[in-house]
């Protein structure tokens, strides 16, 4: 039912036993490395896998902090290996968790490569493969209509329609308007308009070569129809937001930013790297496109502090945007936050969580 929950928490202590690090991953070892550190707050992260006591100055690895630390924590309830419910298991197994952690803006493959790499460069790039994939996709399905097509253009030719000029007409107008939809978002470029609607009475053929051309038109285009609708949510969302820049989706540059009031010599509105963006920027646009494009429907989503760097007024719009997207995406969505903006006037929604008494 697209559900939406906030929720704050505070974790249990757990039992003290000794945690083998050689059996998980380094991006599970950071994960744990920042549950100690939320139970330890005299720890500051200073990079995505290092971590500063405040005390002595001390600089850790993720593997480092839990190692020496870890260990009064329970293992099994770190790393997810415990015995849980029969209940809680089916659930479980039924359910896509995906979780959007509060370190978003740099990403990194390899806990071993030296070289980082921030999140909105790495999505610019996202973007443009998806959309060179489903070009890809839409020239072969043109391809293989065009191919067709004198021989399907005979076969309705054989049989009567009852096609009128006027749903031609009507036909081509939601054409057009699809394709200025594509147009906008970036996934297309319109032609030329062909007037084909403003043929004076045309014959019965040529009606029903016209619509052939349509259908055909149609097919071309569906390709694109869920990331239309994507990409369209998105930049409304972050042109409502970002001030004096706007976001364009390019299909060479992938993310394009311009500049609504700096312009060059000629000019031309300047354009905005994404690595010059704000943090706060950064971190809106990296949330809302992993909501998007990340996330698989039907799943539930964990989000850690949202409001992390982002402006008040940002805040308060949150939950509203975020349910345009679980329509979209068919989403659960549980938020954990020490923000009362980011719940706004969704209070029906908050569940405090205080632990043990």
């Amino acid at each position: 039912n697209n559900d939406l929950l906030v929720l704050e928490l505070y974790p249990k202590k757990k039992k003290n036993k000794k945690i083998l690090l050689n059996q998980y991953d380094s991006q599970e070892i950071r994960k744990q490395a920042v549950r100690i550190t939320r139970r330890r707050p005299i720890f500051r992260r200073i990079s995505i896998d290092s971590w500063e006591h405040k005390r002595t100055s001390r600089t850790y690895t993720s593997e480092q902090l839990v190692n020496e630390f870890g260990s009064m924590y329970d293992e099994d309830s770190l790393f997810g290996e415990t015995q849980r419910p029969l209940w809680f298991t089916e659930i479980y197994n039924e359910i896509n968790i995906s979780l959007i952690e509060t370190q978003r803006l740099i990403s990194i493959e390899n806990r071993d490569d030296s070289t980082h790499q921030k999140t909105v460069e790495k999505y610019s790039i996202d973007i443009k493969k998806i959309i060179r994939d489903l070009l890809t996709e839409s020239t072969n399905l043109s391809s293989k209509l065009d191919r067709t097509y004198p021989n399907r253009l005979i076969e309705k030719l054989k049989k009567s329609s009852d096609f009128t000029q006027e749903n031609l007409t009507n036909e081509l107008d939601r054409l057009e308007s699809k394709r200025k939809l594509l147009d906008t978002v970036g996934l297309i470029e319109i032609e030329e308009d062909l007037n084909l609607s403003k043929i004076d009475n045309p014959e019965n053929v040529v009606i029903d070569v016209l619509m052939l051309y349509v259908e055909d038109s149609f097919k071309k285009i569906e390709i694109f129809d869920n990331l239309s609708k994507k990409i369209e949510i998105f930049l409304e969302i972050i042109n409502k937001r970002f001030k004096h820049k706007k976001l364009h989706i390019d299909r060479e540059k992938g993310f394009s930013f311009i500049s609504t009031i700096i312009q060059d010599p000629e000019g031309n509105y300047q354009s905005i790297p994404v690595k010059k963006l704000s943090s706060g920027e950064q971190n809106e646009l990296v949330l809302f496109y992993i909501l998007l494009f990340k996330t698989e429907s039907n799943s539930l989503i964990l989000i850690d502090e949202p409001e992390l760097s982002l402006h008040i007024t940002w805040q308060n719009t949150f939950i509203s945007d975020l349910k345009e997207i679980t329509k979209l995406n068919n989403l659960d969505v549980i938020i954990a936050t020490h923000s009362p903006d980011i719940i706004a006037d969704n209070w029906n929604l908050r569940n405090e969580l205080t632990g043990i008494e």
